[in-house]
Formats: structure tokens, C-alpha cells, sequence
């Protein structure tokens, strides 16, 4: 579904390629005539375009209403971290959406509440349930995640977030309509799919990296990442314009290209942003570090069995 309104992120810390550029940040992403310019002058990979993310931030928008990640005041999870394997031979390019029947499930709209986090887990959700059930797509209750998890709100939330779906898990969009707001949790919803179990990926206090995160996608799904989510007026391309501040937005990873170099990263401000709701996101920026610091902290999910 869709809901009017919002879009990204940024307040920044960084170490910068130098002390005045730490100390600008990435600009005002938002302007479309601006980045257009920057665009061509540095000689950057991707396009821009107006949406109603450029247009909320540019008429004073909170940030915080359309990113939403918290690095705090979440509940500690008891969620293990997995220090996978990274697959020796993985393939050069991969995409779910090529791999499902129908593709993967419609890009959703956060609108004007920072609950970014609950529809990075329910859209991992969704899209393990679309490969597992390529002709039975379902539309899951963000806002049951918002209103009853008791992981986060409108003001922010967290991966632990997965909790909800794993127990109880989601009831469907139909049964608890997305609002955009704080609202209360509705009784005697019916699951109608949740998680087996949830997992961070890589060792406890290190961060993923891109093999691993790479081999998590291809083995159990699309998966949640973290990112700094200076990137409002993407428009097309892939996006290389790579800042690293502090990660503010969470989003679900559905594949890789190497050729490129990027991410196949999905949003949730709705198909009228970026390329139909996705954008290619370079692995790195130019000192080897990651882009955007895309998967600093990364998680996926393995399906579990709804009694019909």
C-alpha cells in the first residue's frame, strides 16, 4: 500500500577525505538542481529526480520521520550471530526478483513515520513467503509490527523487531491497515506467516562482510541491513555518491552484481522513488570502506509454518 509523504535521512559524522568536508556533510540530497550538478561535475554514477521524499525534506521534513533506525533504547534481543561461511563460488550476479515466479512483493510506503525497521523485517517476511509460495503472495501488517511489537514506533525501532514475527508473527495488511502513526494494537489478529528463527549475520562485534552477506542472501533470502540514508534524490544508476556517517535507515538487500559492484537494495518510500522503490548501491566507496556503511549490521530469517 501507499501513504503520502516523507523521506531520508542525515545528520552526519564522518572522517571525510578532509576536515571541511567532514564538516559539510553530504549536502542537501534533496536538491534535485544540486545533485544534478554535482552529478556532473564528479562525474557520479547515477541519476536523480524529484519525489515526495525530495519534497518533504525540502519543505522541513523531520529526518526521523522517514528513516527511523534507533542505536538505542531498543530491548536487548537474544537473536544469535551466525559467523557464516562465505561461499567460495558464488555467483557474479544474483537478483530474487528474477528468481521468483512473479517476482517479489510490491514495494511499500513508509510515509510520514520513522518505522523504517518494520518494513525492513516484514518486507524479509514477504519475500521469504513469495519464495516459498511463488502463488500465494501475501501483503503483511506493517503497522501491527509499529503498534504491538513493543520493539519500536513512529520515533524508531530496531532489528529485534524480527521478535514479533517470530512470536507471535504477522497478520495480514487487510487485518491491521497501515497508518503511518502511533496507533494501539488491535486484538485477535490472525498470523498468517512468521519467522522460524532470526539471526545476525557474522561474529558477535564484527560486522558482516560482503561475502558473507552475499552467501546469507543467496542461502536463505532476501535480508535487513542498516545504511546512512543520504540518498533522497536517487533517481536511477548506481548510486556511488558514498557518505559515512552513523546508519539511520534500515532496508532489505535481494542481490548483488559484481560487474557493477553494487547491492540490489530495496526501500520502502514507495515505487514513485529511485528505480520502481530499488537503487544499485556500490559495496564500497572510494577508501574501501562501506558505502553509505550499507550492512554494518546485517540479519536474515528463516520461514516458519503457519497452521492453516
Amino acid at each position: 500500500m501507499k501513504v503520502s509523504g516523507i523521506a531520508l535521512s542525515v545528520l552526519v559524522v564522518s572522517l571525510g577525505a578532509s576536515a571541511l568536508a567532514a564538516a559539510a556533510g553530504p549536502g542537501a540530497h534533496w536538491d534535485v538542481a544540486a545533485m544534478s550538478a554535482r552529478i556532473a561535475a564528479e562525474k557520479l554514477t547515477f541519476t536523480v529526480k524529484e519525489s515526495w521524499v525530495t519534497r518533504f525534506l525540502a519543505g522541513g521534513g523531520s529526518v526521523r520521520r522517514v528513516t527511523g533506525l534507533l542505536h538505542d533504547n531498543h530491548a536487548l534481543s537474544a537473536a544469535p550471530h551466525v559467523d557464516l561461511k562465505a561461499e567460495s563460488e558464488l555467483p557474479a550476479a544474483f537478483d530474487w526478483r528474477d528468481q521468483v515466479k512473479g517476482g517479489l512483493s510490491a514495494v511499500r510506503d513508509q510515509g510520514q513515520c520513522g518505522s523504517c525497521w518494520a518494513f525492513a523485517v516484514t518486507g524479509v517476511l514477504e519475500q521469504l513467503q513469495k519464495i516459498a509460495h511463488p502463488d500465494a503472495e501475501l501483503d503483511l501488517s506493517e503497522q501491527a509490527v509499529v503498534s504491538c511489537s513493543g520493539t519500536g514506533s513512529c520515533g524508531g525501532g530496531y532489528f529485534d523487531a524480527f521478535d514479533y514475527l517470530q512470536s507471535p508473527g504477522a497478520p495480514t495488511e487487510k487485518a491491521f491497515p497501515y497508518r503511518a502513526a502511533d496507533m494501539q494494537c488491535r486484538s485477535g489478529l490472525a498470523t498468517v506467516a512468521k519467522a522460524a528463527s532470526w539471526s545476525y549475520i557474522g561474529a558477535e562485534g564484527q560486522e558482516p562482510t560482503t561475502a558473507q552477506i552475499k552467501t546469507a542472501i543467496k542461502k536463505y533470502g532476501p535480508v535487513a541491513v542498516d545504511v546512512e540514508g543520504s540518498f533522497s534524490a536517487y533517481g536511477g544508476g548506481i548510486f556511488n555518491d558514498c557518505w559515512p556517517g552513523e546508519t539511520d535507515h534500515m532496508v532489505v538487500l535481494v542481490g548483488w552484481n559484481d560487474a557493477g559492484k553494487y547491492w540490489i537494495m530495496r526501500n520502502s518510500w514507495g515505487d514513485e522513488w529511485g528505480e520502481g522503490g530499488y537503487m544499485r548501491i556500490k559495496y564500497t566507496d572510494q577508501s574501501g570502506g562501506k558505502c553509505n556503511n550499507i550492512g554494518q549490521t546485517a540479519a536474515f530469517a528463516v520461514l516458519g509454518d503457519v497452521a492453516p
